[in-house]
């Protein structure tokens, strides 16, 4: 059974409402309020029960209808830790479920246009021209071959001539004015063939995936190829823009749910706001994007964090922008020195390399007592004299 949204409660034996955290009863009206980690200042009144039943077709009758079943011949699922799936509550008060539509709707439709509405009648004619090549490969395959005064052996219960087959090798005896006509369809076949690799070019102009996105290899060049994969450029803009709202509200949704768990790592408060980011479509010529940020980012016309962001957008396994430009930065010891020299400040560059503050209080030298001095060199004139050699 699908989710429910609803106001139901558990009471115990006296009557008393079971309140869960953050669940609260108004004693004026009755009514049981809850605050969810992702609003806590926010008081709601709705919940989500999920329940998960199975019924056996013997046991319903013709007054069963299939929203309203009867719960007491239900058999309801179990979790794997053993939560039996009868009115769950999944401590949200939204349905989790996100509808992504194919298209932008229009005004009044809710689920858009499917991609693939526009060739729906030419992939009918694919799979028919398909069948049709298939029979005819068969007969081109296998010819039928008409023969003409062949003595063919004889079946002696009925006396009617035995169906033959051709064979490898097969040799039949004919009159002087037998002759052997075969049926060839090669042609047809190659038509039928043909037609296939139009049909296919109307699919990928139609829905504008085109045909230079089917074969690559048939492009002079990298320009060519971006010229002929506009139209999927496009396609694909259109598809990202009809559901980028949908995606922002499935991440949204994802994080209130890992609250409701208490999943560790997810604490309480607004749900933050998270963004899909799509890579490549097409093919990249990843080299030449690469010496492209270099020359950017190394003559000044580009900052670190564009050329970074288009390595990313180019496929290289970047997981983090925001850490690879550290760590960029703390190998950096050139550009830190030219920071050094046009600032002089010693706190920022050490912030540029990503190393700890340095402590800004002067080496203290110690000193030695005049005591112990006068003591020490006393020591050194006593060693050097015992040390100092004999003369005769």
């Amino acid at each position: 059974m699908p989710s429910s949204r609803c106001a139901f409660t558990w009471h115990t034996d006296s009557g008393d409402p079971i309140l869960v955290t953050g669940d609260a009863l108004n004693a004026d009206t009755g009514l049981i309020t809850r605050t969810y980690p992702w609003a806590p200042t926010r008081h709601s009144l709705w919940t989500c029960y999920l329940t998960d039943a199975e019924w056996d077709l013997d046991d319903l009758k013709y007054a069963d209808r299939l929203y309203d079943l009867p719960m007491h011949k239900a058999r309801y699922r179990v979790r794997s830790d053993g939560e039996v799936l009868d009115r769950l509550d999944l401590m949200a008060d939204f349905i989790p479920g996100i509808h992504i539509t194919n298209s932008i709707p229009a005004s009044g439709e809710h689920w858009g246009k499917p991609t693939v509405a526009a060739v729906l009648q030419a992939l009918d004619e694919l799979s028919a021209t398909d069948t049709d090549s298939s029979g005819a490969s068969a007969t081109t395959g296998s010819p039928i071959i008409g023969l003409a005064g062949a003595r063919l052996p004889i079946d002696r219960a009925t006396g009617q001539p035995l169906p033959i087959k051709v064979r490898a090798g097969t040799v039949w005896q004919l009159n002087d004015n037998g002759r052997m006509d075969v049926l060839n369809t090669a042609a047809q076949f190659a038509e039928l063939l043909a037609r296939v690799d139009h049909i296919l070019d109307r699919i990928a102009a139609n829905s504008r995936l085109t045909a230079a996105s089917l074969d690559l290899t048939a492009l002079p060049s990298g320009y060519a190829l971006q010229l002929a994969l506009g139209p999927l450029d496009l396609l694909v803009a259109a598809m990202r823009l009809a559901r980028n709202h949908k995606y922002a509200v499935l991440l949204r949704m994802v994080q209130r749910l890992h609250q409701a768990g208490q999943a560790e790592g997810w604490p309480a408060g607004e749900s933050l706001p998270a963004l899909l980011m799509w890579g490549p479509h097409t093919p990249t010529d990843r080299a030449a994007v690469l010496d492209e940020a270099v020359k950017g980012v190394g003559a000044g016309v580009l900052s670190v964090e564009t050329g970074v962001r288009m390595l990313v957008d180019a496929g290289y396994p970047i997981d983090d922008a925001q850490a690879e430009i550290e760590r960029i930065q703390s190998r950096a010891f050139d550009a830190a020195a030219r920071l050094a020299d046009a600032t002089g400040d010693n706190a920022g560059v050490r912030e540029y390399l990503g190393l700890p503050e340095g402590s800004v209080e002067m080496p203290v030298t110690p000193l030695i007592p005049v005591a112990h001095h006068d003591q020490h060199t006393q020591a050194k004139k006593s060693e050097l004299s015992l040390t100092a050699p004999c003369t005769m």
